[in-house]
């Protein structure tokens, strides 16, 4: 128990513990209550009652700690009162999660902590309140929620000594550490909640909390984490979760309903998570250290960071990660579900999936922008272009429309494709990931409604000015430009590869986080934006756009890039680029067909992606994938134009849980 006390313990400074604990102890009446908190509230999301046990935490921390207030019968006495005036009232909250898991996990440590003390509470008071931690079935539960119910079971069990409870309760805990096709950890190693919806951040985080911390409880003891499930518990940590940071910051797309949240992109604090998993898992020390001098702010965001390439098969989501730059795409396809609305929030974020694209350099580009956004112009997507933004009608998360989305990947480079068909606007949408830029094509775009279709390129915060073909761009203004190469802002570089009606706004956006989150302040928020999108018109027909999205844009990038990267056919049924510096050819088939790859003619039988390496003389490897996870097997033929040679492949999909994923094809 007393590893258990030491994980809970709050490391505060001695002056601010006796200034709160003075406070504290000023306020609270008699009966053990105080006149701020109102006991009957019932919320959903920020539940008021919940601060009288984390008041008494404090007191209780104070009580058994090293300063003046340990072992003070006063405030044993404020600490009793309070436990007593708390059971007798049994506050609920109208969110079951509340009721279930926060105040009997609040309860446990509570009378853990107290347990460390000379003097006890009485012990009638205790058992009630053990008791009263008996809620919550751990059997009913997946994924973070069956963690999190768990843990208040193993403090349950540690402070009645039960032995039967501990094992059962650790087998529970640790349980949501292994691969799943339900809520919970998936076997691309993203996170699902809340049915086939992306939470890799919000609920995902509560997973990583969660087992670090009853793992560094149950450390050097028989229950001890180790083996198989500390591999694959530190895989989700160092190589989702981290790489979907950029310094002390988070990748929006991760965040579920909660980026409706203040200072929910907010990881400077991460250092509390990535100390838990080095006590826990010290062979990794190296990249928990790496990752604390990221996320803090004391080394650069590409510190000792490996560049890699990740497509999440399970969850419709793509991962590029550079040391420069991180750029990274949210979809949703008929397999999982669109981004939640509930509990009052994320109320307005009806198109955060439909390719949205989080493109960070420094990391805080898009850092409490939510109240400001217009949300019809989430950067990446294609969606219609309302006068006020667009409520999200279908809580908890709406299944997607088309069985075409997924990617390739070797690891490093990658193309990702959403076949998309979602408010009356289709559209075929793909990226292309390389070193130094991102290709982003889209074909096939129609819609019959009323409004304008957009396809924005970016959405974040102004800082400095605007560049438009080497001219500064006016400035708090919004303007059209037709037919313009470059656009570059804080210096990432956008290329117009197909001409376009380009709009330019970088001017001050006002809004609330009420709108988003009634759980939050109507206070007026305003800051300056850089906007930028593509006007495809009204009731477009087969519209398409080409942009190349260039981080840490120089004078001489223009000329690399027309040297470089090569879009060979951008249509509804084939988008095709190839990148000479790096002998690599990607592509997306949506359907049965030809392309042509240097010397070779490649033939292929079922809709696919494919990335092709090594081709100038002759294919070597090919990575493909199948998308639509509905195919098993499929033909390739190779075919040399100049030797007239040819040769059949038969491709065998990766089927069952590893639908989806790529394939690598060694080309003799």
């Amino acid at each position: 128990m007393s590893q258990v006390c030491e994980g809970i313990r709050k490391d505060i400074p001695l002056d601010k513990e006796d200034q709160s604990i003075t406070k504290l102890l000023a306020t609270q009446q008699p009966d053990g209550s105080w006149t701020d908190i109102v006991y009957t509230k019932t919320d959903i999301t920020v539940w008021q009652p919940i601060s009288h046990l984390e008041r008494l935490i404090n007191m209780a921390l104070a009580y058994t700690g090293r300063g003046k207030w340990r072992d003070d019968m006063t405030l044993l006495t404020a600490i009793t009162n309070g436990l007593q005036y708390w059971y007798a009232q049994d506050p609920h909250s109208k969110n079951w999660w509340h009721n279930e898991i926060d105040a009997p996990q609040h309860l446990g440590e509570l009378l853990i902590i107290l347990r460390q003390s000379k003097n006890k509470i009485p012990a009638p008071l205790e058992e009630s309140l053990i008791e009263r931690m008996k809620r919550g079935d751990v059997y009913k539960q997946t994924g973070a929620n069956k963690l999190d119910v768990a843990t208040h079971y193993i403090y349950r069990a540690a402070l009645t000594a039960n032995a039967g409870l501990m094992d059962s309760s650790v087998e529970q805990v640790f349980q949501p550490i292994s691969f799943t096709t339900q809520e919970g950890l998936q076997y691309d190693y993203s996170f699902m909640q809340h049915g086939r919806q992306l939470q890799i951040s919000s609920y995902g985080a509560v997973f990583i909390t969660g087992e670090y911390k009853v793992a560094s409880f149950l450390r050097n003891t028989r229950y001890a984490l180790g083996g198989e499930k500390l591999k694959i518990l530190s895989n989700y940590y160092l190589n989702t979760f981290l790489k979907a940071l950029r310094g002390g910051y988070s990748d929006f797309n991760i965040e579920g309903r909660g980026i409706s949240r203040v200072d929910m992109l907010n990881k400077t604090h991460e250092q509390g998570r990535l100390k838990l998993a080095a006590m826990v898992d010290p062979a990794h020390n190296n990249e928990w250290n790496a990752a604390i001098e990221r996320t803090n702010g004391k080394q650069a965001p590409s510190y000792k960071l490996q560049p890699s390439h990740t497509h999440f098969y399970c969850a419709d989501y793509t991962l590029h990660t550079q040391a420069d730059y991180s750029f990274n795409v949210r979809m949703v396809s008929s397999r999982t579900k669109r981004t939640e609305n509930g509990n009052g929030e994320n109320l307005i974020g009806k198109f955060l999936p439909d390719g949205a694209t989080d493109i960070q350099v420094k990391g805080n580009e898009y850092y409490n922008i939510m109240p400001v956004w217009e949300w019809d112009k989430i950067p990446g997507t294609t969606e219609r272009d309302y006068a006020d933004d667009q409520p999200t009608t279908v809580q908890w998360g709406e299944v997607g429309t088309m069985p075409f989305v997924g990617g390739v990947s070797d690891s490093s480079y990658g193309v990702s494709a959403y076949d998309m068909n979602y408010n009356g606007v289709t559209a075929k949408k793909s990226w292309f990931f390389f070193d130094k830029e991102v290709v982003c094509l889209g074909a096939g775009i129609n819609c019959k409604e009323v409004e304008n279709v957009t396809t924005t390129l970016n959405q974040c915060w102004l800082k400095g000015e605007v560049t438009v073909d080497g001219n500064k761009a006016k400035g708090k203004d919004v303007a059209s430009y037709e037919n313009p190469s470059w656009v570059v802002h804080d210096g990432v570089g956008y290329y117009l590869a197909e001409q376009a009606k380009l709009v330019l706004s970088n001017k001050e956006q006002k809004g609330d986080w009420y709108h988003i989150n009634h759980s939050t302040s109507k206070k007026i928020q305003s800051g300056e934006v850089f906007k930028l999108w593509i006007d495809h018109g009204t009731n477009p027909v087969n519209a398409h756009y080409a942009y190349v999205v260039v981080p840490n844009a120089t004078k001489n990038t223009l000329d690399d890039l027309k040297a470089t990267i090569k879009i060979i056919t951008n249509t509804e049924s084939v988008q095709v680029v190839r990148n000479e510096a790096l002998d690599i050819t990607e592509a997306v088939l949506y359907k049965p067909a030809t392309i042509t790859v240097g010397e070779e003619v490649i033939t292929i039988d079922k809709p696919c992606i494919l990335m092709i390496r090594d081709t100038q003389k002759a294919i070597k490897k090919l990575y493909i994938a199948d998308p639509t996870q509905l195919e098993t097997d499929g033909t390739i033929n190779i075919a040399n134009q100049k030797t007239k040679a040819s040769k059949l492949h038969a491709i065998h999909f990766p089927t069952g849980n590893k639908a989806g994923a790529s394939l690598l094809l060694e080309i003799e």
